[in-house]
């Protein structure tokens, strides 16, 4: 029963005595939950960027209360479990119209696109097509991919969405890898060195036919390095009721901190997040790219117009970024940020993995650089612009091949925990495989192909660190109930039996989904945001609890986990029901919203200034939707 107050309601979260701190691992089946991401033999042969596999998302798509889970596959149709409450799900896909049966399904992500106040489903694949489904708010889904202008055939993986520009559209970024590496198209002979690359009298160049393919690292008539490019990424204005406009990331929206535009931006796009990293109201932009291109921060100058990041206020990253998640680690107001790369835990496989990725930097003597080393890195606020990077001193540097990170309160000691996903099909930086390939000849493209399986199989425990409150995290991972030794890739959080602490959902390739119930039993105060439309969820609100022995905080997002996107919840430690706190949302409009009074294993709706908790939404019928949606036309 809901208690209703101005500008909010609350309810009694009904808890469940756990044995936690930690997680107990379901049995997905037993739910109804019959999911597997299986990858076929013939299929990894075709193209080993499938190997980077699919993620999850969950939101309520009927209004009924219970979050839902949507998977991406690779082969094969998606699928959506409806919640029916006690840990027992239904297939619907069918039903619901969101099976997206001829593709490799990549990236998925609930979020309203319309403004209509029901979450829509957006959807990407390896070389596309991608979708976007709209909701007629019953849970059945209409493909609008089309009337959106949201058609693209690259290798997209994650997408995040934001307001970048303060009309509280949600705009959209979608990350790009490549749909195809040129290891899958050629013989290691047809692409040495000297067959990609020329010299005459005015230096270096790309041969004809890989010019798509190469760029070159130049200095002083020096070549220094070639590397294979990626895709570039996509980004969409939103023009209202989610109808969208493609913006190149080479215009005047995206500039060098000089102003200059980006002749080229062709990197490895895993993970894309929007985050107010400068504190100033307005959501930024965290690109994690792969390999030699690197990471991309943008900062937005509150019109939607961003500039890349100064190389002085992050000193240096890691190489090969695959997720990020942001947290206020320490509890002082300044929003800090996690992202993954591959180094092992394992002194061992360190040795036989470091002739792949050494650390990669400019020559000695150029500063206003961002060196790339092949460890995960944390980043501490210094409170003035600019980082630290502190991943060794906190113990978090190490966590083998990761793929997606969330911090989340565990323990509800107040102090944010985080998890990784971890583990690949293949080792592709084990030395000693390498050297044995290098020495072998390939007669054709099937015999080159069939050498990925000669590679060593790294299935890895997921890891769990806990935050101490101290700058340094402890491994749990045990303890906790997160090793499962598995392929892990796209993670989601969400309150699955609406207790109020955060359940974990996972996409893992060749196994059945991983499902993980949070069995903490120490108080929590949960906040689900209720916006004005459009931005119906709140998303780019900064939530914050005051009182306890430490602030907590948490910006609302959308998307922007490893191909994935978690339920826009807030779970906060209460430490005793008696305690009262005040609980403050700053909208993304500027405008806040504060309730004094908050108590323990109680979960708020906050409205935002024309909602009224005793309002009812209002339906919009999907014919309505369609009219509306066709009679749009593009104007930019």
């Amino acid at each position: 029963m809901w208690n209703i107050e101005p500008g909010y309601r609350w309810t009694f979260l009904v808890l469940v005595k756990g044995k936690g701190p930690g997680f107990s691992f379901l049995n997905a089946k037993k739910m109804g939950i019959n999911f597997s991401n299986l990858l076929s033999t013939k299929s990894i042969k075709d193209n080993r960027h499938r190997l980077n596999g699919s993620g999850v998302t969950m939101g309520d798509i009927n209004g009924d209360g219970l979050l839902d889970i949507y998977f991406a596959r690779l082969e094969g149709a998606n699928s959506l479990y409806k919640n029916l409450g006690n840990w027992k799900f239904k297939d619907i896909t069918s039903s619901a119209g969101v099976a997206c049966e001829n593709q490799f399904s990549t990236g998925a992500t609930f979020a309203d696109i319309d403004g209509d106040q029901d979450i829509d489903l957006l959807v990407t694949s390896l070389g596309g097509p991608h979708k976007y489904f709209a909701n007629n708010g019953q849970g059945q889904f209409y493909d609008m991919t089309v009337q959106a202008g949201l058609l693209q055939n690259k290798g997209a993986t994650t997408m995040a969405l934001a307001d970048i520009d303060g009309d509280a559209d949600l705009d959209l970024y979608v990350a790009n890898y490549k749909t195809y590496t040129v290891k899958d198209l050629y013989l290691p002979q047809e692409i040495r060195l000297d067959k990609v690359i020329s010299q005459n009298e005015s230096g270096y160049y790309i041969n004809s036919e890989f010019k798509e393919d190469y760029s070159l690292k130049i200095l002083d008539n020096r070549l220094l390095m070639r590397f294979e490019h990626g895709e570039l990424d996509n980004f969409y204005i939103n023009e209202g009721e989610g109808i969208f406009t493609p913006v190149s990331l080479l215009g005047k929206r995206f500039n060098q901190p000089d102003s200059e535009q980006f002749p080229e931006l062709r990197d490895w796009g895993l993970t894309v997040r929007f985050q107010d990293i400068d504190d100033d109201g307005d959501p930024d932009i965290y690109v994690c790219n792969d390999f030699e291109s690197p990471d991309r921060v943008w900062i937005n100058d509150g019109k939607g117009i961003f500039f890349s990041e100064s190389n002085f206020s992050i000193r240096n990253s890691s190489w090969a970024t695959m997720g990020i998640d942001f947290s206020d680690i320490n509890r002082d107001g300044n929003i800090d940020f996690f992202i993954l790369d591959m180094l092992s835990r394992q002194h061992k496989k360190r040795m036989t993995q470091m002739l792949y990725a050494p650390p990669i930097s400019s020559p000695i003597g150029q500063t206003n650089d961002r060196p790339q080393h092949s460890r995960n890195s944390l980043f501490l606020n210094r409170g003035d612009n600019t980082f630290s990077e502190i991943s060794q001193l906190s113990g978090v540097d190490a966590s083998d091949w990761s793929w997606s990170n969330l911090f989340l309160d565990v323990d509800l000691d107040g102090y944010e925990d985080v998890i990784i996903s971890t583990g690949h099909f293949y080792d592709a930086l084990d030395g000693d495989a390498l050297n044995q390939l290098s020495n072998r000849n390939f007669y054709d493209l099937e015999d080159w192909q069939n050498s990925l399986f000669d590679y060593p199989s790294l299935e890895l425990p997921n890891v769990a660190f806990r935050n101490l409150g101290n700058l340094r995290f402890e491994d749990m991972s045990s303890e906790w109930g997160f090793s499962s030794v598995d392929i892990s890739h796209g993670m989601a959080l969400g309150d699955l039996d609406n207790d109020g602490d955060l359940d974990v959902v996972m996409n893992r390739l060749n196994d059945p989904a991983a499902i993980y119930r949070n069995d903490s039993s120490a108080p929590r105060i949960a906040v689900r945001l209720r916006g004005d439309s459009p931005n119906t969820q709140g998303i780019g609100a900064k939530v914050k609890l005051l009182g306890g022995p430490v602030d907590q905080m948490k910006e609302i997002i959308s998307g922007g986990s490893y191909l994935s996107g978690s339920d826009p919840l807030v779970s906060f430690a209460a430490w005793d029901e008696k305690r009262e706190f005040t609980l403050e949302v700053t909208w993304r409009s500027g405008e806040m919203s504060r309730i004094e009074g908050v108590k323990g294993n109680r979960l708020y709706e906050v409205y935002e200034s024309s909602l009224d908790p005793n309002h009812e939404l209002e339906d919009w019928p999907m014919d309505k939707k369609i009219t509306k949606l066709a009679s749009i036309i593009h104007v930019r």
